[in-house]
Formats: structure tokens, sequence, C-alpha cells
């Protein structure tokens, strides 16, 4: 009876139950690409798929400055009103980034990015971060709302966009400019959906006074003189790859592995970003309750190990083979790599959820440093697998190996600060 009983409380907990709506739209999310792989893997070649990574790897480390941080105060604000103020903060904070990545990209111009391969397609570059400032702003604040049921829709409404969109492009040959035109509209779809969660919120965020926003940048300075050091910091370990491989010149690899990453991340981290849109929430509200929130992060852990072991083993066991005939036998050289980033993602998948705790624990401090140490660890083995070895396999050995140790790390320090 209790045995019942306490399965009875487990399925019907808000915290599950949320979990399982995002979760029914990460499904889809995960389902359309891999479904379409095979399709979009003779369409276009690794080198194509390099051309892509080439813009979303910048893209996605400006992305993490758009906001300076400041949409982690619309959770941590206890007040309506507060995260309120703090929204806007986010949105300023873009449009600024956004107008200082403009200048950037006409400096760059001439020298370097009119040369690459997305070429003119980098001058999208500050609408990319302005985007990428609104879609955070409003994540955080549908979270917030417990939104999720628009959270997981736009989910999918993205992927399904971007997917419908390659594969026409693909047939009509439009070859890398196909990638890069999908996933441009994808943004636009992200962006378009998540400025109509503001608008619908629009009657709680009413435009707040001068002295107000300078007194939510002083309660939450350590966003962005700790969190946003530590999240530039991790974004450009995750890109070091591709700009290595670019350095080197071998399109073709960096399209397998960029390839390799999305497509073994998929199965693993379908559960996982659920989870951690759910966990961000339900945690802070218990640790600021009871002064811990371990026991939830122990069965969080655990859950997320779960979901992401047997894909892991799976891919470890058969990538190659699964990659030469799913995706066509280009791609034999992305089943190579995704064997080897299998394990460091399965610890991806369990840690970063956790890491939010830094964020509501007020342990911004701790989470910088163990990121600047992250960083010199990941540099120092880029550096040997680019500069030293000077191998495309030795560039994604040493990337893998490497965060392996830094999420190990991360994960003990996440159960330190839980609280007892």
């Amino acid at each position: 009876m209790m045995a019942t009983d306490t399965f009875r409380r487990l399925i019907t907990s808000p915290f599950l139950r949320n979990v399982s709506i995002l979760s029914s739209g990460s499904a889809v999310s995960m389902a359309v690409p891999i479904l379409a792989a095979p399709v979009l893997g003779r369409l276009y070649t690794p080198a194509d798929y390099g051309a892509l990574a080439q813009y979303m790897a910048p893209a996605a480390v400006l992305g993490v400055l758009a906001c300076l941080q400041f949409q982690n105060a619309i959770l941590a604000e206890r007040t309506g009103r507060g995260a309120s103020v703090a929204a806007w903060l986010g949105l300023l904070s873009a449009l600024v980034t956004s107008v200082a990545t403009a200048l950037a990209v006409a400096a760059l111009w001439v020298p370097v990015l009119a040369q690459s391969a997305p070429g003119a397609w980098f001058t999208l570059l500050p609408l990319s971060v302005a985007g990428a400032g609104l879609v955070a702003t409003g994540q955080f604040l549908a979270n917030r709302h417990r939104m999720y049921r628009q959270i997981a829709l736009v989910q999918v409404a993205q992927v399904l966009t971007t997917v419908a969109l390659s594969i026409l492009l693909g047939l009509l040959d439009w070859g890398a400019n196909g990638l890069l035109a999908a996933y441009a509209l994808g943004q636009a779809v992200l962006i378009g959906a998540y400025a109509r969660v503001l608008a619908r919120l629009q009657p709680t965020l009413r435009w707040p006074r001068a002295a107000r926003l300078r007194v939510l940048v002083r309660r939450h300075w350590k966003f962005p003189a700790f969190t946003l050091p530590a999240g530039f910091s991790s974004e450009i370990n995750m890109q070091a790859p591709v700009f290595a491989l670019t350095a080197l010149g071998t399109d073709g690899t960096l399209g397998a592995f960029t390839r390799a990453r999305q497509l073994v991340s998929l199965p693993m981290t379908m559960i996982g970003q659920s989870v951690a849109q759910v966990f961000r929430r339900e945690a802070s509200e218990l640790y600021h309750e009871t002064g811990s929130c371990r026991a939830l992060m122990r069965r969080t852990a655990g859950w997320l190990l779960a979901a992401g072991l047997g894909p892991c083993l799976l891919f470890m066991a058969f990538a190659p083979w699964l990659f030469a005939v799913y995706l066509g036998p280009d791609w034999r050289e992305a089943g190579e790599i995704a064997r080897i980033l299998a394990p460091m993602l399965l610890l991806r998948v369990i840690v970063s959820p956790l890491t939010t705790v830094f964020f509501f624990t007020d342990n911004q401090a701790l989470d910088l440093k163990l990121m600047l140490g992250s960083a010199v660890l990941i540099a120092l083995a880029i550096s040997l697998g680019w500069a030293v070895i000077g191998t495309a396999m030795a560039v994604i050995w040493a990337f893998a190996l490497g965060y392996g140790v830094v999420y190990l790390i991360y994960l003990i320090s996440t159960f330190k600060v839980a609280g007892p």
C-alpha cells in the first residue's frame, strides 16, 4: 500500500508533470532531425555542414553575451515586479550587445569574414545576437510563469521549419547556402514565438523607472560579473574545436564533427533539456524554503543517467556503421567522431541541469572559478591536439577527454553547494 501511494505521488507530482510536457516537445524535436537525417545526409556534404558550423559557432558565443546574463535574475527575483524589471534589463542589454556586434562585423568584414565559407551570411550576426537576447528573456519569463506547453510548441515549430526548409533547398541544390538559410528562418520562428510570449505577458512588463533598473543592477551584479564570464568561457570551450578545425582547413571533418555532436546529443538530451528548465524553478523554490535541494539533485541526476546511458552505449558500439548506413557512405567519419564524443556528452546531459544550483545559492564566484579553470584545461588540451599533434582527430580526442574531466569536477562541486 505504501509503495502504491509513493508511486501515485510520483506520477502526479508537478515536477514530473511539467517534465513530461516539455519532454513531449523534446521528443518531436529529436525525432524530426533523426528521421530527416538520411535525406539531409544525401543532399548535403560534410563541407556544407562545416560552413554552417562556422556561422553558428560565433553566433552561439555572442549569444551568451546578449543579455549580460540578467535573464537569470528573472527567476532569482521573488516578486513579479522584480522579474519584470529583470526582463527589461535583459532586453536593453541585448540591444547594446547587438549594436556592438554590428560594429565588430564591419571592422572584420574585409580581412576575415568576407573570405570565409559563410561569407555574406555573417551580416546577420547582429540580428542573431539581438534575437538570442529576446529568446533568453522570453524563455525565462515563460519558465517563471510555468508556460511549459508554449515552450514545447515553440521548440517543435523551430525544428520543423528548419528541417523542412533544409530539405527543400537541398533539393534545389543550394548547398551550404540552403543550410544557412534554413537555420536563419528557424531562428526567426523562435524569435517570433518568444516575441509573442512577451506580448502576452505585456501587462506584467511595465516600463520601469531608471532608479528601479539601477537597484536591480546592484542586486544582481554577480550575474554579469561572474555568470557572464563563466558562460562565455563555457561557450568558447564548446566551440573551440570548431575554431581549431577551421584553422586547420579541414572543412569536411568540421562538418562531420558538428553533425556527429548534434545527432549524438539529440537522443541523450531529449529528457535533459526538459529536466533542466523545470529543475531551475523547482530546485530554486526548494532551496529557498528548506536550505537544501540535494535530494532533488540526486533524483535528477539518476533520471538523466537512466535516460542517456542506453543511447551512449549504442553510439560507442555501432556509430561508424550506423552513420554510414543511415546518413550515407560520406558520413562514416562522423560515426567515428560520434563514438569518441558519446561518453562526454552523457556526462554533459547529467551535469548541465545541475549547474543552475550556483545561481540561486549565490555561488556565482565559485562557478566563475570553476569555469576559468576549465577554460585553461580545455585550451591546453585543444592546443596539444592542434599545435603539437596537428591533426583533426587529435583535436576532437583532446576536446572529449578534457570536457569529460571538467564535467566530473562540476558534478562534485554542485552537490557541495546544494545544502546539507
